[in-house]
């Protein structure tokens, strides 16, 4: 199973993205993350996200400015953060293709070594809807994958219509399980579902397929789901996940997400202390599980 390149780690990483930074450039966020200890970054780089606002990374300047931090820190970058939705119009879907092509342009620019791999969510709404579309677009994108050397990962997203690993599986498989077309395993969208998804069945499900893990905490509240940060809550155990996929022989990253609803709604937030809580949590969840990091 990959990780964020095709070479295999004896070892996972901790990373964070910046997604929940959004008050800072990418280069002081990217120092903070060093700071408290992680071993990776995840970049934000879709619309109005500071990896793409004033064309921050834009430029072949831009992009070696954030090389020269990444060296300078020592931290890795394991992945982009993406916002690319399978398109039922063929022009817009062309465009989607374009966009791809550059993405992975920016994960060779920015890590030449090791390019990172590209996540995103695809969106829509009914499964039984979406699914075949899904497939068809998926297929395009492979080939794009394969000519340009980049690694994608879909995510399921519990609002969405692909929100569980046994879809994402259905899809890889119908084009062919590639190598560079993986899944990003949440269990935080795959919990409070009805019927029930466990950690146990969904990393049972999502082992094959997985090569990137966002790990945030959610909670119930009036039948509606809330995400916090994570191993903040007592939802689950986010030590069961990682000791779970370590022993099945994930190699990769587990990235801390600092959702939305958390940085753009609470008028509280602070982005230092969220990046200090998830780092705080996590590390204990690894020694928990006991598997090392790096």
């Amino acid at each position: 199973m990959l990780g964020n390149t095709a070479e295999k780690k004896l070892t996972c990483g901790l990373a964070i993205g910046t997604y929940g930074l959004q008050s800072m450039s990418v280069e002081d966020a990217i120092r903070l993350i060093a700071k408290t200890g992680y071993d990776a970054v995840e970049i934000t780089v879709f619309a109005g996200t500071t990896g793409d606002k004033s064309g921050a990374l834009i430029s072949n300047e831009s992009r070696k400015r954030v090389r020269d931090v990444l060296e300078e820190t020592g931290l890795r970058l394991c992945a982009l953060m993406a916002d690319m939705k399978p398109e039922k119009e063929d022009s817009k879907h062309y465009s989607s293709l374009s966009h791809l092509t550059g993405l992975i342009q920016m994960a060779h620019d920015l890590c030449p070594e090791k390019p990172p791999l590209i996540q995103t969510i695809l969106g829509g709404k009914k499964w039984d809807e979406s699914k075949n579309l899904f497939r068809d677009r998926l297929a395009d994108w492979n080939q794009i994958l394969a000519d340009q050397k980049g690694y994608l990962s879909i995510k399921p997203h519990r609002s969405h219509a692909m929100s569980d690993p046994t879809q994402a599986a259905w899809l890889l498989k119908q084009v062919g399980n590639p190598r560079r077309l993986r899944m990003v395993y949440d269990y935080s969208h795959y919990a409070f579902q009805t019927p029930e998804r466990t950690i146990a069945d969904t990393v049972d499900a999502a082992l094959p397929i997985t090569n990137y893990v966002a790990v945030k905490d959610a909670v119930e509240v009036d039948g509606k789901v809330r995400f916090a940060l994570a191993g903040a809550t007592d939802s689950w155990d986010q030590a069961d996940i990682v000791k779970r996929l370590y022993e099945g022989g994930y190699r990769g990253d587990f990235c801390c997400e600092v959702s939305s609803q958390i940085w753009r709604g609470d008028p509280d937030y602070d982005p230092v202390a969220a990046t200090e809580e998830c780092f705080r949590n996590m590390g204990a969840a690894f020694e928990r599980a006991g598997v090392e990091r790096g």
